[in-house]
């Protein structure tokens, strides 16, 4: 038998009252109060108010996190935004963009340069600032996990990993999410089912990972529909920020797959969110993979006591119960090049992605699953959920 490992996972507070301990948290862990790097569209509903408060008399800086996925520039300002609090504690506060800028902001903020010379692990990171994670989103479960993404300034969406990146503390307020809306609610839960699903089957799979990994899966499939459907459903926010962890626990030790390597092509070449562009991407690749390797899905299908060749109907009717075609159909319609598609998902920065899949595509599959892409985006623009 192989040998595994299940990563150290930070402290968890999940609950309504969980930002009651937000204030002990950044005492106990730091002594120069603490810098707030918070998401822009979460800074907008006054969440950061209730954080400033719960925190009462401790020094605070905030950094503002702009719009879209984290960026080179965008780490390096909120690393500059860390350093002017000397031996300050680190809270995220946002989507897995922001919680991702933060993580990496307190590693780069332990030395001088960029975050680029951290990029891909070109270097080790030289220290870390105490870090703590308020998730506002359910999907990507950044929270949990040691690799962060970014953009460099082509466009290219790149990785940074390391221990260092992993939060001390964790506290999930189910009342941070009932503001989101529909299409980040449908986006960002289907992000988690990416993740579980392919955390289960890829080549990394293994038992400790499985069962978060299963039960995130469970958890999705039972309430994301009602989570679309009534934001304001505290229970079914929590059952979703907890799916959403769980997944990260099983990608964090298992990896992804392929259709992350897809998704993140999607995100290169044409700026498609990340939610979005895997729920395509295993919409493209699921049939293909269950088909050469469906023992590879048995512990999956276990969630739904259900079968390997169940798997695609189960991705298609949540497609429709969390209406995922309304969710593509919010953007403009794009030219899309298969050749292009097939080209970066090989790229040096997805191709562990495609290595730990289920199967492993040659040249002519590559090609075939970017038209199967192709098709799935046209598809949901029509209406469509799948097929």
């Amino acid at each position: 038998m192989s040998v595994h490992e299940l990563g150290r996972v930070p402290r968890i507070v999940a609950g309504e009252g969980a930002l009651g301990e937000l204030c002990a948290a950044v005492r106990a862990l730091g002594t120069g109060g603490a810098v707030l790097v918070v998401d822009e569209a979460v800074a907008l509903t006054g969440y950061t108010r209730r954080v400033a408060a719960a925190l009462r008399d401790v020094p605070l800086v905030e950094h503002i996190v702009p719009a879209g996925e984290p960026t080179v520039a965008s780490v390096d300002a909120a690393a500059d935004a860390v350093r002017s609090l000397p031996d300050a504690v680190v809270v995220g506060i946002g989507g897995g963009s922001a919680l991702d800028t933060a993580k990496q902001a307190a590693v780069v903020a332990a030395g001088t340069g960029s975050v680029e010379q951290y990029v891909l692990c070109a270097n080790p990171f030289v220290g870390r600032r105490a870090i703590i994670a308020i998730p506002t989103t359910s999907g990507t479960g950044a929270e949990v996990t040691r690799t962060c993404i970014l953009s460099d300034a082509d466009g290219r969406k790149l990785w940074t990993w390391g221990d260092e990146m992993l939060p001390d503390l964790v506290l999930l307020d189910p009342t941070t999410a009932v503001t989101m809306p529909l299409h980040v609610t449908a986006a960002t839960g289907l992000d988690a089912f990416v993740h579980a699903l392919e955390a289960a089957s890829g080549q990394r799979r293994n038992v400790l990972s499985a069962a978060p990994a299963v039960h995130a899966l469970r958890l999705v499939v039972d309430n994301l529909p009602t989570a679309v459907a009534n934001g304001a459903d505290v229970v079914a926010r929590q059952r979703m920020q907890e799916a959403a962890l769980l997944a990260g626990t099983a990608i964090d030790n298992c990896g992804t797959g392929i259709a992350h390597s897809i998704g993140h092509a999607l995100g290169s070449l044409h700026h498609l969110p990340h939610g979005v562009s895997v729920a395509i991407g295993l919409d493209a690749a699921i049939d293909w993979n269950i088909a050469g390797a469906p023992d590879a899905y048995t512990v999956a299908a276990s969630a739904f006591n259900a079968s390997a060749t169940d798997i695609p109907l189960i991705l298609r009717d949540l497609f429709g119960a969390s209406r995922f075609a309304e969710v593509v159909q919010r953007f403009a319609d794009i030219e899309f090049s298969a050749q292009r598609i097939a080209e970066v998902m090989v790229a040096v920065e997805n191709q562990p992605m495609v290595n730990n899949n289920s199967r492993v595509p040659d040249d002519a599959e590559r090609l075939m699953l970017a038209e199967l892409t192709i098709e799935s985006w046209k598809r949901l623009r029509a209406g469509g959920v799948g097929g």
